[in-house]
């Protein structure tokens, strides 16, 4: 996987697309707009790449798995996704020490769930 080469020009477009948005924006659709070539997968890491260096020069964009991007001048705002990055993480970090640890101990079986779970029943699966 190459990394991707984010210009300045192309970062300082990118910002000023979000600045002007009335509502949050889709990868996609920032892929769109920034003429971005490649797949849409290849599309959507490029505009990762470009949201994690302007947040890394300050930017203050906002993300969710449903809406997309926005930025935010608010500083509550700001610290409340921050906050809520640093729980998924760790919670995500948590939930691979526990497979790796019964992985360790009981084989690479257990790692995939064998029960489905449909509103209050619990069924075993093959």
């Amino acid at each position: 996987m190459s990394k991707a080469n984010i210009t300045t020009l192309e970062a300082a477009r990118c910002l000023s697309l979000l600045e002007a948005a009335a509502e949050p924006i889709v990868a996609a659709k920032l892929a769109e707009k920034l003429r971005l070539a490649g797949s849409r997968e290849s599309q959507r890491r490029h505009v990762r790449a470009l949201v994690k260096y302007l947040r890394k020069n300050g930017s203050h964009i906002v993300a969710t798995l449903t809406d997309g991007y926005w930025l935010t001048k608010e500083d509550d705002i700001w610290r409340d996704y921050l906050e809520g990055k640093a729980i998924d993480a760790k919670r995500i970090l948590g939930e691979t020490y526990k497979r790796k640890k019964i992985a360790g101990s009981k084989g690479q079986g257990l790692l995939f769930e064998t029960r489905v779970c449909c509103g209050v029943a619990t069924c075993g699966v093959s």
